[in-house]
């Protein structure tokens, strides 16, 4: 399969469009040994001193600043289709709290390549990159604030992204094994003789470094769950095929974990109404009923706050002596200030009346996998089944999550290891 660039700013003309390490959208090189620009080429990468490791010394990583700190340029989001999963993970200690600090993610990360052997890893079929600028992700935020079902709705508005995607042959797999993996797992979307028509890990890997090496810096690789799943698998695939010394990803491309930022922005608002309940008194409203034909403009507190409009009668406040009151917490929250992503996750259930009359919030047991995500933030069926579209189901939740999203990139920002 080709490798296809797409890039952002189409109406410029393709000589404006040239940069040292990228190329017109209207190239697309069969094989790697065959890219050229017109301007001078990219300069070599600087890599800091190898660094050896003692727990193996086949391992080694690069010292590097352990995160970024400089405000991000570029979101590269990405996924990995592979043969399964990590082998003997279920034995392994995977710290599953909350990180507080930057440097905790790399250490973290750097422990799990230490650890794993290449044997345990499985091998990459599939991969996908989508490279977006820091300015036209605002611009996406900004119109997916003003339509909640801004990709349903608004099909011209999409902006063309940096965009590139490949599938590689498995190598290195006997026949047998190939067969036992489609056969049990379950996991292969990809069948042997498709991947066998396009090149090996070996061979594309460094048209993925070319792509990195062209994006504006800093960058920031985000995949969902990369930190225990596919940044391990991308070390394992460089381990293997002997590429960790010369095209190891570059210093000033840095990751984040998609699945512990909506964990810690959820964790820091839960935190937070927790604190306003604790310390504000709310007074009793009292409001005149409102004419009939001005009930459409109350603000009604349902299960979720995005569509109050769908709200049955049976679930509007209860009405006296041409009265209602309300002391309810979410009517003095300024809802305009949350991201689409809390108006959705923050429940009515979760706020809850105390015996002294006070207000207390408790969250549901809300989850964090993409697919479910993707339909309560976004909407639509999840049916994902290839790298690139979870690629861009990716953005799409990143998108929900608005600002909350732009800070926790930059402040969360931490080095790969190899």
């Amino acid at each position: 399969m080709g490798t296809v660039f797409r890039h952002c700013k189409p109406s410029e003309t393709a000589e404006k469009m040239k940069r040292p390490g990228e190329f017109t959208p209207q190239t697309t090189p069969s094989k790697i040994a065959t890219w050229t620009v017109d301007e001078r080429p990219t300069p070599d990468r600087k890599r800091g001193p190898s660094m050896n490791l003692k727990a193996s010394p086949t391992k080694q990583v690069q010292k590097r600043g352990l995160y970024s700190k400089d405000f991000i340029k570029t979101y590269v989001f990405f996924d990995l289709e592979c043969t399964g999963l990590i082998k003997n993970d279920d034995t392994r200690v995977l710290n599953n709290r909350l990180f507080d600090k930057t440097d905790e993610h790399h250490n973290l990360l750097n422990q799990l390549c230490i650890e794993t052997r290449k044997d345990e890893l499985p091998y990459i079929t599939e991969m996908s990159f989508m490279a977006i600028s820091s300015e036209t992700f605002d611009d996406l935020k900004t119109e997916r604030l003003e339509n909640i079902k801004w990709n349903e709705n608004n099909p011209e508005s999409e902006r063309m992204l940096a965009n590139y995607d490949d599938r590689f042959r498995m190598g290195f797999l006997r026949k047998i094994s190939f067969s036992k993996q489609e056969r049990f797992s379950g996991v292969l979307v990809h069948s042997k003789r498709e991947c066998q028509r396009n090149n090996s890990f070996k061979e594309e890997w460094p048209g993925v470094i070319q792509f990195f090496n062209s994006l504006q810096k800093p960058a920031l690789l985000i995949g969902h769950n990369a930190l225990k799943y596919d940044l391990r698998v991308i070390y394992g695939e460089l381990s293997r095929n002997n590429l960790l010394e010369d095209y190891g990803i570059p210093p000033d491309v840095f990751f984040m974990d998609s699945y512990w930022m909506a964990r810690k922005i959820e964790d820091t608002i839960v935190k937070e109404l927790v604190t306003v309940c604790k310390y504000i008194k709310f007074p009793k409203i009292l409001t005149a009923r409102p004419k009939q034909e001005e009930v459409d403009d109350d603000v009604i507190i349902a299960d979720s706050f995005n569509d109050p409009s769908t709200v049955p009668d049976s679930a509007r406040p209860t009405t006296s002596n041409n009265k209602f009151e309300s002391d309810h917490p979410a009517n003095i929250l300024d809802w305009d200030k949350f991201s689409i992503a809390l108006r959705k996750r923050i429940q009515k259930d979760g706020f809850v009346k105390l015996s002294d009359g006070g207000w207390t919030y408790k969250q549901n047991d809300n989850k964090f996998n993409l697919p479910i995500l993707f339909e309560q933030l976004v909407g639509g069926k999840y049916n994902a089944h290839y790298a690139q579209q979870d690629t861009e189901a990716l953005m799409h939740v990143c998108l929900s999550y608005g600002n909350d999203f732009t800070q926790y990139a930059n402040e969360s920002a931490s080095a790969i290891p190899f």
